[in-house]
């Protein structure tokens, strides 16, 4: 049953990552033009993808914590040190913070679950 949630929730992000990258073209210009350009949109992107990316490593994948961390920081360096010696993009530092704090952000939300959360659920039964 709890395998089932994960893959409901996965399938959720996925439907609605797909929309949203297709909700664009429905749009009117000028809110498309403002939307688009804002510059923060980029960072809430890392930050939002590395943190599903760690979930699904983590809960899906079942990759530990201590080794999960590390792998997708590394990997999140290495993503915006290629991306400098791309000719259309640009490695930015603020993009890898952007990584890192959405990998913290997960790994707080799991804390913040097994300490109040799941204490609260067996206290019951």
């Amino acid at each position: 049953m709890r395998a089932r949630q994960h893959y409901y929730f996965f399938i959720t992000v996925s439907i609605i990552s797909i929309l949203l990258l297709f909700a664009h073209e429905f749009l009117p210009d000028p809110l498309r033009k403002r939307l688009f350009q804002f510059p923060a949109l980029d960072t809430i992107g890392h930050l939002t993808s590395f943190f599903i990316l760690t979930w699904v490593s983590h809960s899906i994948i079942k990759l530990p914590l201590s080794i999960c961390m590390p792998l997708l920081i590394f990997y999140g360096a290495l993503t915006e040190i290629g991306q400098s010696f791309l000719g259309y993009r640009s490695g930015q530092l603020g993009d890898f913070i952007a990584d890192i704090i959405g990998i913290s952000l997960f790994v707080l939300t799991k804390w913040l679950y097994l300490r109040f959360f799941r204490k609260n659920i067996t206290k019951k039964y």
